[in-house]
């Protein structure tokens, strides 16, 4: 193809999909998008972040005053890039949308997110927080939450630890209440608070976490007694070492939402067809379907967290495939 019409085309496509598009547009084509990560969208968006804040904290105000409609349509996926986005913006108003979000109880998390509660929650959480306390245990003490939501919130409270923001003295005094606050009743929290507990170093609620091993509140199949020997054994530095390998907030779109399905899976992928453009007739005669990207599917456990993981491990698959 000759350079002069390649130029063209690029030219051209590149105005279809939103050099020059007003930021509701931009915001409005990634709610519909799916096939490869969205790079030039979503830095377009990320470059004019101002102009992208209020739409993106509108979108949270919707989801929670009205969720029906993100929940009718498994395609869009608005509400998540707007959760990402504010939580790289680290945008402090978004905080209490989400707790209020992420507070109602049942499936509803997963089923307006997805995995995104078992993946990145807590980073999310902590990303928009600005080191305040208040919305995250909030949910870590709602007995009504889903006990996913609340254990990303236990998550949190590491990350804001990692980040300087809470020391790590002050956080491991709060759980080390929460062995006296949650209610003995076997879930993933309690499974996650033997988690955090081991993450910033278990010592001084040893004695909590055995007995809460003893009670049966902790699930050994996802992280056994051995398991927080080994932290112990660590000692503070080692789990601090360790725990860098991990990132705390939320510091890279791509790289955070790298692990959805929707980003991997060719079929649900359709790339723009090559087209001869030579005048602009041709030009104008062309659909902007053309270069519509179709919609994602979110993927959200098709087996229940509680039931045998159907790899036949003999685990919940909670805690096997259910946990990547």
């Amino acid at each position: 193809m000759p350079k002069r019409r390649r130029q063209f085309i690029d030219s051209f496509r590149d105005a279809i999909l939103g050099v020059v598009m007003e930021i509701q547009e931009l915001l409005k084509r990634l709610d519909t998008h799916r096939g490869s990560f969205p790079n030039d969208l979503v830095s377009e968006i990320i470059s004019r972040q101002e102009e992208a804040i209020p739409i993106l904290l509108a979108t949270l105000e919707n989801v929670e005053k009205n969720p029906d409609p993100w929940l009718a349509d498994q395609f869009r996926m608005g509400h998540v890039y707007a959760m990402y986005l504010l939580a790289l913006f680290r945008e402090v108003r978004a905080y209490p949308l989400l707790v209020r979000i992420f507070s109602r109880p049942g499936e509803f998390p997963f089923e307006l997110a997805g995995d995104v509660v078992t993946q990145d929650l807590g980073q999310i959480l902590a990303s928009v927080s600005n080191g305040d306390t208040g919305g995250i245990t909030a949910l870590i003490e709602n007995e009504q939450a889903n006990e996913w939501v609340r254990s990303a919130a236990m998550g949190s409270m590491v990350s804001l630890v990692d980040t300087g923001q809470r020391s790590r003295d002050e956080v491991v005094s709060y759980f080390l209440e929460l062995f006296h606050k949650l209610e003995r009743k076997p879930g993933a929290q309690w499974d996650s608070l033997a988690y955090v507990c081991a993450d910033l170093w278990p010592q001084e609620v040893i004695e909590e976490l055995r007995q809460a091993y003893e009670d049966g509140l902790v699930d050994p199949g996802g992280i056994d007694w051995h398991d927080i020997e080994e932290a112990v054994a660590l000692g503070e530095e080692g789990s601090k070492h360790r725990r860098q390998q991990r990132a705390p907030l939320i510091t890279d779109l791509a790289k955070a939402m790298s692990w959805m399905q929707c980003f991997h899976d060719p079929e649900k992928y359709r790339e723009p067809k090559e087209m001869e453009i030579d005048s602009e007739e041709d030009m104008l005669a062309v659909s902007p379907d053309q270069f519509t990207i179709p919609p994602v599917r979110r993927t959200t456990p098709k087996v229940g967290r509680n039931e045998p993981c159907p790899c036949g491990s003999g685990k919940k698959y909670k805690k096997c495939c259910g946990a990547h």
